[in-house]
């Protein structure tokens, strides 16, 4: 009596098709992935704009009133106006109130640390753009 073998490209197939599958499953966690850097970027090179834009800002102002109208313990007006364009609704960035709120600190050499700090709702932690810089006239 002679056997013979059924099905064996039935299994053929069924094995291609599970290894298509895991191939569009890796293919669609990559785009996610690749989505979630594209927005951190996106953060990140505003948060440095932010920042480039302040001390674009500080360096056309006279240096000996620097503390007074940026550093962000003494509440300048300039600093407070600059804040507020970070925090605005819909244009700033996302996060950036109460303890991510932007720091500025100016010391006795006018040099600059400003601290933006970010938090996507998605993320679990704050992210942080530092920049120091030293103005000089």
């Amino acid at each position: 009596m002679k056997k013979t073998q059924n099905g064996a490209t039935l299994l053929e197939v069924l094995v291609a098709l599970l290894l298509f599958a895991f191939g569009i499953l890796g293919l669609l966690g990559m785009q996610a992935v690749a989505s979630q850097m594209t927005g951190e970027a996106k953060y990140r090179a505003e948060a440095a704009m932010y920042a480039d834009q302040l001390i674009s800002q500080m360096w056309t102002d006279d240096t000996a009133a620097l503390a007074a109208q940026y550093d962000s313990t003494m509440g300048g007006a300039k600093f407070v106006a600059w804040r507020n364009q970070i925090q605005a609704a819909g244009t700033g960035l996302p996060g950036a109130t109460g303890t991510n709120e932007p720091v500025v600190s100016i010391d006795a050499n006018n040099v600059v640390t400003v601290t933006i700090s970010w938090q996507a709702p998605t993320d679990v932690a704050p992210h942080h753009h530092v920049v120091v810089a030293q103005i000089r006239k």
